[in-house]
């Protein structure tokens, strides 16, 4: 009975595991997909420099949060309709656009709310996003905080970032 006892309550945490990796993967897509919808450039830049940059990195922003809430079904308070992903609020930590051009790099740094916290420039080259990827085109960085299910019944913080290339693919490397 002890023995079996044990292996159910393995196979729970083994259970508990495997959707808190899934919770996480899911949550990584929602980052990428929502950066990703929010790189609205501007055209008329474009068609002049060839440079792709986010003009209106506030409106960038709006789009991000409205894309991560639809990605992750949550409602206007955070809460995802999809309990039995995530348990808890989801909270949006950091928003950082970063263009590119004439070897620069601007970036724009928003918190949760949409709050413009810093702009700052720096030569190509030389800024890392802050999970470390080397900036070289144009980039979106986002980081959320949230809560899974743990085992027995325990809530579990988590976060994700996610750095997006608006120019090159992954594959492209």
């Amino acid at each position: 009975m002890f023995f079996f006892l044990m292996v159910l309550m393995a196979a729970l945490f083994q259970f508990r595991i495997y959707a808190c990796m899934i919770a996480s993967a899911c949550v990584e897509d929602a980052l990428a997909a929502s950066g990703l919808a929010s790189a609205v450039i501007d055209v008329e830049e474009y068609g002049r420099s060839r440079n792709l940059r986010i003009e209106d990195t506030r409106n960038a922003f709006r789009i991000y949060r409205d894309a991560l809430q639809y990605n992750l079904a949550l409602d206007r308070e955070g809460f995802s309709a999809r309990e039995e992903l995530l348990s808890g609020r989801v909270r949006l930590r950091e928003y950082i656009v970063y263009n590119v051009s004439d070897q620069e790099v601007h970036a724009t740094v928003y918190d949760g709310e949409g709050n413009c916290l810093a702009q700052e420039k720096a030569p190509l080259g030389q800024v890392r996003t802050p999970e470390g990827i080397l900036v070289e085109h144009t980039t979106i960085y986002s980081r959320v905080g949230f809560q899974v299910m743990g085992f027995m019944g325990r809530f579990m913080d988590g976060e994700k970032e996610k750095s997006v290339d608006i120019v090159r693919c992954e594959w492209d490397e």
